[in-house]
C-alpha cells in the first residue's frame, strides 16, 4: 500500500500534482450532502439509515393563498379593524406573531382605497424581515414583487412608480422623513415590531408624532406583540387599542429510541 502511494507520487517534481480519481462507491457521504435539498422531501441512504424510519417530516401546505388568508385570525376581525382605522388618526393594535397583523393589514387598507391617497408604508427592525415579507405580500397579492407591493433597504430598492404597498426598514423611512416631515406620499404608514424599540424607530415616534398633527389625512399605526401598549397609547394623544387574538401551534416532541454515544454529532445528523 505505501509503495504505491510512492509510485503515485510525479518523479518530475515541475510536473503538476494530479489528484487521483477516488474509486466507484467512495466519497457517497459528500455526494449526498451535496444533494440535499435538490429533491425535496428525499433523504440520501446514508442518512436514512442512520435515523431509521421513526421520524416523520411535515407536508408543506398546499391550500390555496385565498384559504390561508382567511385562516389567519385577524380576517375575522377584518371588518372591525378597518372600521377602527377610520375613526382614529393614530391606532395601536396590539397581536401575538402568527395573527397576520404584518401581511394583511396593509392588504386590507388597499382594498379599502386607501392607496387612491398615496402610498401604504410598512416598516421593519431588520432588513431580512422587510425583504421576507414584501415577497410574501406579493404573492398574495396576485404582483410580481417591486410592482404594486415592493421594498426598500439600504442600497436596494425594490419599489417603482406602481407601488401601492411599500414595506421598508424603520432606517429607510427615516432618510425619507428627513427630508419630507410630512411624509406627504403616503396616505398609511404602519409602525411594526414597534415593541423592539430601535433607535431609528424611537426617532419615527417623535417624527410621526409631528406629521400627523400637520397632516390630518394621515393614518398612523402602531403594531406591537406585547400586551404593553399602554405607553404607545399615552405617547400618541391617549389613542385607541386594538386587540387581535394569536394563535398556537401543536408542538410535537420526538425522542430517539436508543442512548445516544455522541448527542452532538445526533444533533448535527437530525439537522442535516
Amino acid at each position: 500500500m505505501q509503495q504505491s502511494l510512492l509510485d503515485a507520487i510525479p518523479k518530475d517534481m515541475g510536473r503538476p500534482w494530479e489528484d487521483p480519481k477516488p474509486e466507484a462507491g467512495e466519497r457517497t457521504i459528500a455526494q449526498a450532502l451535496r444533494g440535499l435539498g435538490q429533491t425535496s422531501y428525499e433523504l440520501p441512504e446514508w442518512k436514512k439509515l442512520y435515523i431509521g424510519k421513526s421520524v416523520s417530516y411535515g407536508q408543506k401546505s398546499v391550500k390555496p393563498i385565498k384559504e390561508q388568508r382567511e385562516s389567519l385570525p385577524i380576517f375575522k376581525l377584518r371588518n372591525e379593524l378597518l372600521q377602527a382605522i377610520h375613526d382614529n388618526k393614530v391606532l395601536i393594535v396590539i397581536g401575538e406573531t402568527g395573527s397576520g397583523k404584518t401581511t394583511q393589514i396593509t392588504q386590507y387598507m388597499a382594498e379599502a382605497g386607501y392607496t387612491s391617497r398615496g402610498v401604504i408604508g410598512c416598516t421593519q427592525p431588520r432588513r431580512v424581515a422587510a425583504m421576507s415579507v414584501a415577497k410574501r405580500v406579493s404573492e398574495e397579492y396576485g404582483c410580481r414583487l417591486g410592482q404594486e407591493v415592493g421594498y426598500a433597504i439600504r442600497f436596494e430598492d425594490q419599489t417603482g412608480p406602481d407601488t401601492l404597498i411599500k414595506y421598508m426598514t424603520d432606517g429607510m423611512l427615516l432618510r425619507e422623513i428627513l427630508s419630507d416631515d410630512q411624509v406627504s406620499k403616503y396616505s398609511v404608514i404602519m409602525l411594526d415590531e414597534a415593541h423592539e424599540r430601535t433607535i431609528s424607530t424611537d426617532v419615527l415616534f417623535g417624527l410621526l408624532k409631528a406629521a400627523v398633527r400637520k397632516r390630518p389625512e394621515l393614518k398612523l399605526i402602531v403594531t406591537s406583540a406585547t400586551l404593553d401598549a399602554e405607553k404607545f397609547s399615552t405617547y400618541f394623544f391617549n389613542s385607541h387599542i386594538f386587540t387581535i387574538p394569536g394563535r398556537t401551534f401543536p408542538v410535537e416532541i420526538l425522542y430517539s429510541k436508543d442512548p445516544e454515544q455522541d448527542y452532538v454529532e445526533a444533533a448535527l445528523m437530525t439537522v442535516l
